[in-house]
């Protein structure tokens, strides 16, 4: 089989979305309200900090959702598994068996009764599948 490689995603950081869009909404109300009422100048830098720090928010949520992705490259001999400072690797000779959680994102690899590999995706999807197909393919022509 040719080697695959599959992006698994970080769940999103839903709750600095929600702050980011809370503080970028009142800034930018803030700043349009303190200059169409002509109040203090003080109110109006104010609501331009309170936007320009909801922008920010937004932006380094979207940069750690790319940052802490995770790849999984599949190939004849094992997989291998690299993320922000991890690097995982596996032999399919050593897998013992492949597991699936009852909620669908949580994948564990198992090698023998000790170690094990757990692969964490946002949302169960037909990427899990995929996944799950192509572990179970190359486990069996192993055998």
């Amino acid at each position: 089989m040719a080697e695959t490689t599959y992006t698994i995603q970080s769940r999103p950081p839903v709750r600095a979305f929600v702050i980011a869009a809370v503080g970028a909404l009142l800034g930018a109300l803030l700043l349009v309200l303190a200059i169409a009422q002509g109040w203090h100048l003080v109110v109006a830098i104010l609501g331009g900090v309170l936007l320009a720090a909801g922008v920010a928010l937004l932006i380094v949520a979207f940069m750690s959702m790319q940052r802490l992705a995770v790849h999984l490259t599949l190939d004849d001999d094992g997989y291998r598994l690299v993320g922000p400072g991890d690097d995982h690797e596996g032999e399919w000779a050593d897998v013992s068996k492949v597991t699936q959680s009852e909620d669908g994102v949580h994948v564990t690899i198992y090698h023998g009764s000790v170690r094990r590999t757990h692969l964490l995706f946002s949302r169960p999807d037909a990427e899990i599948d995929r996944v799950l197909d192509d572990i179970k393919g190359r486990l069996e022509s192993r055998r």
